[in-house]
């Protein structure tokens, strides 16, 4: 055999795909169409709790995001109305850029996010604080209505939902897995039951006392009981990485022992699961050529979001080996 002549013809070869490929290459502008912006609602009621609506529009998909642009998408002077078993409420309106310094961390540590952020931004939210009659309670049906106009744009946002029962939480533990290599690291398991007949749902998160400032919902904290109807069963969890905050190399997702950790498994009403299960989705395709494409679901006529009413329960457990 030729060597040579072997040689040429694989080059030659190589050199007519390379041309083919560059020969098909065509670049192509997409100009988008420019979007109305939507209303979004935020909402949430907590057993015993006010409810909390946060207001905000939608932007453009390559519009740049600052400081400044995430101030603007908060939304004030809105006209809020929660109903509670068909008697109206009127929400009161605070703004983080009306209240004094010193309030800054009680408010923080109320809403739930960085004190840092309520300095910096005059975010506005909505609540029933000093109207027990907004309070969640089980059984109670509740819907929003929330209005608001911004540069000839009139928002006009409706939804509802309900308080199921509190979930039955059976035990909680932490247990380092026998595979681990690492000793102090380990996951928590919650066992819990549903009670007969299909259509619960429930979202879990967790807290670890002195470490995170709140509780946090890992990526998958939603599910339904269509395989577990009436079943007692446990099942384990990873923790969820506070935002913004490095994790240690090795340690991500892991409970370690020494830690004191609070689990919080709350009830939802179907059609939240729904919402928040495509909201999850979503946020865990992002970055995955290889994912199904996913649409986001709305709870809320007239815009999107949800309102979800929590009914929870919540356990203890120190992590111990």
């Amino acid at each position: 055999m030729n060597h040579r002549r072997l040689g040429r013809q694989v080059m030659g070869c190589a050199v007519g795909a390379w041309m083919a490929l560059t020969g098909c290459t065509t670049l192509v502008e997409v100009e988008l169409p420019e979007a109305t912006p939507q209303g979004v609602m935020e909402a949430t009621v907590r057993l015993g709790e006010p409810p909390l609506v946060l207001l905000t529009t939608t932007q453009g998909y390559f519009d740049a995001v600052d400081a400044s642009s995430l101030t603007s998408l908060f939304v004030g002077g809105a006209e809020v109305v929660m109903t509670v078993d068909g008697e109206a409420y009127p929400l009161v309106e605070l703004c983080s850029g009306d209240l004094p310094p010193e309030a800054l961390a009680e408010a923080a540590a109320f809403l739930g996010v960085p004190e840092a952020t309520l300095a910096a931004t005059n975010l506005c939210v909505y609540t029933g604080l000093g109207l027990p009659a907004t309070y969640g309670e089980v059984g109670r049906s509740y819907s929003l209505h929330a209005t608001w106009d911004d540069e000839d744009v009139v928002y006009d946002l409706t939804a509802e939902t309900y308080m199921p029962e509190v979930p039955q939480l059976d035990s909680i533990w932490f247990e380092i897995p026998e595979t681990s290599t690492n000793d102090s690291l380990g996951l928590i398991w919650t066992a819990f039951t549903d009670p007969e007949g299909f259509g619960d749902a429930y979202r879990w998160s967790s807290k670890r006392e002195g470490k995170d400032p709140d509780f946090f919902y890992p990526l998958g904290s939603v599910f339904d009981d269509v395989f577990v109807d009436g079943q007692s069963f446990p099942f384990l969890s990873f923790r969820s990485p506070q935002p913004g905050v490095d994790e240690v190399p090795g340690e991500e997702g892991f409970w370690k022992t020494g830690d004191t950790v609070v689990v919080r498994l709350e009830g939802v009403a179907y059609e939240a699961f729904e919402v928040l299960r495509d909201f999850e989705t979503s946020v865990g395709n992002q970055g995955n050529p290889f994912a199904l494409p996913t649409s986001a679901s709305t709870m809320v006529d007239g815009g999107l979001g949800w309102f979800v009413a929590y009914a929870g329960v919540t356990d203890t457990v120190v992590c111990a080996p």
